[in-house]
């Protein structure tokens, strides 16, 4: 984190590893709690797009609180990724028909671009441990002295 002052004093080091901990725990129980609802949300309306379709009301307009639903067809491209760029540039290659195919040198000067613009991040890396070991002591408060 380069944002980040450097602790005052030794005892802070304590309250800021217990606040990183709380809070990577919380944004990962987020993240599991909203990919759950994704899912979920998802699988309803797959189930009502089916229903509608069933019962020929592809165009049917639902009214709940604060909201309407309708059935709309959206566009979704594929995203851009390497294998894809290959599938992409040698399809490109293929039409052309000049019978030079660039896609190896082109991918590969790509690939060494991006390796040099690759950035080394400090950060903390939460390893588990065995659930067995016996929790850390509590944090010291002010009226509590650290053993030096």
């Amino acid at each position: 984190m380069a944002g980040a002052p450097p602790p005052n004093q030794q005892t802070e080091l304590p309250t800021l590893v217990r606040n990183f901990v709380h809070y990577d725990n919380l944004a990962s129980n987020y993240s599991k709690q909203a990919s759950g609802a994704r899912h979920l949300r998802n699988d309803y309306e797959s189930k009502i797009i089916h229903a509608l379709r069933a019962n020929n009301m592809e165009h049917a307009i639902i009214q709940v609180s604060g909201a309407q639903l309708k059935c709309t067809e959206e566009k979704s491209a594929p995203s851009l990724t390497l294998p894809r760029l290959q599938q992409y540039l040698d399809k490109y290659y293929a039409q052309k028909g000049t019978g030079v195919n660039e896609t190896e040198a082109i991918l590969r000067f790509i690939r060494l671009q991006k390796a040099n613009d690759t950035q080394t991040v400090a950060c903390l890396k939460k390893i588990s441990i065995p659930t067995n070991i016996p929790p850390p002591p509590p944090v010291p408060t002010n009226g509590d002295r650290l053993l030096r």
